[in-house]
């Protein structure tokens, strides 16, 4: 076979089977060579940060890629205070990725609106990472603090849901509030929904209705349901995040987990690929 057959065939060859891109995945590269571009996108457009847009009005989630979420800044809530679990660092001083209300990206000024909502496994290393760096900047680099909190094995995989505000427990159930008191911003639950006292602003009722319409599912396991949620300190009125037990422990051989949030006649789900989610050599949830 003569050279210039030969560069036939692997013209051809690299034109059927492309090589590999995952070098110009941020996740691929050190952190310390991270820039702040970087960051953003692997806490709104990676493998472990996924968007959801949901149209209103009853109409189908469209799966986004996202990597719209708002550029985050080093101010409020730095680490040099206390190293937080990975409940924290889930709103604005790391890459928020929720939208409010528009229109879908090619649709008309008739058709219905849309919001976004971004899903983040904040336990997972990558995603600790980016947030140190987020508010730190490269002093995470040599921060104790910040080395142990990425390190740390979380107990719980967590999950952040971030978007338009959703309300918390219901106004009712915070000092000061008339009983009955409608939330004062986010998503009302729809007339007819829940208990009476959930609807009169219960806490415990709005919180247990959440668990139990929120769930992780995969391949041959029943739903995992949230063990607990957490609501952010600081007003972020539009985080909610779930902490989901371990006691059946996701596998790479599962391939796929999704997770889906149901409030009212909204239902947020994204599914995740796992073998998008390995680093460093492991799964990475």
């Amino acid at each position: 076979m003569n050279l210039i057959c030969r560069r036939s065939l692997i013209a051809s060859a690299a034109a059927v089977v492309p090589l590999p891109l995952r070098a110009a995945d941020p996740w691929a590269k050190p952190p310390a060579e991270w820039t702040e571009k970087d960051v953003q996108r692997i806490l709104t457009d990676s493998p472990w940060s996924k968007s959801v847009s949901i149209t209103l009005g009853g109409g189908m989630p469209m799966g986004g890629g996202g990597g719209r979420g708002g550029r985050g800044s080093r101010g409020g809530g730095g680490l040099s205070g206390g190293m937080p679990d990975a409940s924290v660092g889930a709103g604005g001083d790391s890459g928020m990725g929720g939208g409010r209300a528009g229109m879908g990206e090619g649709m008309g000024a008739s058709m219905a609106p849309s919001i976004q909502f971004q899903i983040r496994w904040q336990s997972a290393k990558p995603i600790k990472l980016a947030t140190v760096r987020a508010r730190m900047g490269a002093e995470a680099d040599t921060s104790p603090q910040a080395r142990e909190f990425v390190e740390r094995e979380e107990p719980d995989y967590v999950i952040a849901v971030i978007g338009p505000p959703m309300g918390g427990p219901p106004e009712g159930g915070r000092p000061g509030a008339a009983p009955g008191a409608p939330p004062r911003d986010g998503i009302a639950p729809p007339k007819g929904e829940g208990s009476v006292q959930e609807r009169r602003g219960n806490p415990e009722q709005w919180m247990a209705g959440l668990k139990e319409n929120t769930w992780l599912a995969w391949k041959d396991h029943e739903k995992v349901h949230p063990s607990s949620i957490v609501l952010p300190p600081g007003g972020q009125r539009g985080v909610l995040i779930f902490h989901f037990p371990k006691d059946h422990p996701i596998e790479l051989e599962d391939k796929e987990v999704e997770f889906c949030m149901r409030r009212g006649p909204m239902e947020v789900k994204k599914k995740f690929k796992l073998k998008d989610m390995v680093y460093e050599g492991k799964l990475a949830l």
